[in-house]
């Protein structure tokens, strides 16, 4: 039962980084398209992550964090 606590925990966790990366993808006026360069993958797999966001890797989430100028404890805000 704990293993599915700390699932669920870490799926909450992910999705909450994604809809901050969502909002800064928003607020700086960047398509999908180009969203889905910045992290190195098709749009699909853009598509895929709104879904289930524990995918992303660090890379991928430094490089939003550099695209976008932004502080790195801002995707962790909620």
């Amino acid at each position: 039962m704990a293993s599915k606590k700390n699932t669920s925990s870490a799926t909450t966790f992910a999705k909450l980084i994604w809809s901050n990366i969502l909002r800064a993808q928003y607020l700086n006026g960047v398509t999908d398209q180009q969203m889905s360069e910045l992290l190195g993958v098709t749009t699909r797999t853009l598509y895929n992550y709104r879904h289930d966001p524990s995918s992303v890797t660090v890379k991928q989430l430094q490089a939003v964090i550099e695209s976008f100028g932004m502080e790195p404890e801002t995707l962790f805000r909620a």
